[in-house]
């Protein structure tokens, strides 16, 4: 195995721990501020759990949109290059 290829993989793992930890961090804050404010904490574990999915979803639907943006950008940087090289 290269050198090379233990970086990327650490670095990939890494990435996926720091997203999972801040991701927990996130949803106790959340669980936290609605069980101080509400008083209840079932209360406020189901609007940790709500935030979560709501999130999860807005992220997914964000990045679906960078994607579909980044395809036409890409696109049109391919065309401008067939023109110049004419």
């Amino acid at each position: 195995m290269s050198v090379k290829y233990k970086i990327k993989k650490y670095l990939v793992i890494t990435r996926i721990k720091r997203a999972l930890i801040s991701r927990i961090i996130s949803i106790i804050i959340t669980f936290l501020v609605s069980w101080a404010m509400t008083g209840n904490p079932l209360l406020g574990l189901s609007i940790g759990a709500a935030d979560t999915i709501f999130k999860l979803l807005l992220y997914y639907y964000y990045e679906r949109w960078w994607e579909k943006k980044m395809r036409k950008d890409i696109k049109k940087i391919k065309k401008e290059n067939k023109k110049l090289k004419k």
